[in-house]
């Protein structure tokens, strides 16, 4: 539990070996959202990459490493077995984990529910009806600094909600291409 690498139970005949971790970010520049006129004024942000991107793409290296670690600790019967297939996870995590559940101060109407620290999921069966009463201006008063928008600007979400392996700041194409992040 202290590394963040899990395996779950195969399902036809497939063993998924994962690791919850810091990331890896894919800085992209875009133009400013905020500043239409303005079309040479580009802010960063990180977009997921996906099979639809590159059809090549594959865990870098270092998460590779990490995941054959974690099978030689679990099960290292299959440690030298191929793996048949790499996907990457994207999360829109928050700081400390918590879900961003609120209306957005700067934009009318606009109400957000994300964040979170990549298990959210598993308050899918509870959490529609708290998103519906915080729509309806009846969020919870426990959750009402938790969930609301954030006081300060985040430039680099580095989540530190105690779950996570591997390290902060990782790059993903810096790592594909066998380089070590600078982040």
């Amino acid at each position: 539990m202290s590394t963040g690498l899990f395996i779950i139970p195969p399902r036809n005949k497939i063993l998924k070996v994962g690791r919850h971790g810091y990331g890896y970010s894919n800085p992209v520049l875009i133009p400013h959202p905020e500043k239409p006129n303005r079309p040479r004024e580009r802010i960063e942000v990180s977009l997921p990459k996906t099979l639809l991107d590159d059809p090549n793409l594959w865990v870098p290296p270092e998460g590779e490493a990490a995941c054959r670690k974690a099978l030689s600790e679990m099960i290292p019967s299959l440690l030298d077995r191929p793996f048949t297939k790499s996907k990457i996870c994207w999360y829109t995590d928050t700081p400390k984990g918590d879900f961003l559940i609120t209306y957005h101060p700067d934009y009318k109407g606009l109400f957000l529910a994300t964040g979170g620290s990549g298990h959210g999921y598993k308050f899918l069966p509870v959490i529609g009806e708290k998103i519906v009463d915080c729509v309806e201006g009846r969020c919870p008063e426990e959750f009402r600094e938790k969930w609301g928008w954030p006081r300060e600007r985040v430039e680099r979400v580095v989540t530190e909600d105690g779950s996570r392996g591997g390290r902060p700041g990782m790059v993903l194409e810096e790592l594909r291409r066998g380089g070590v992040s600078k982040l």
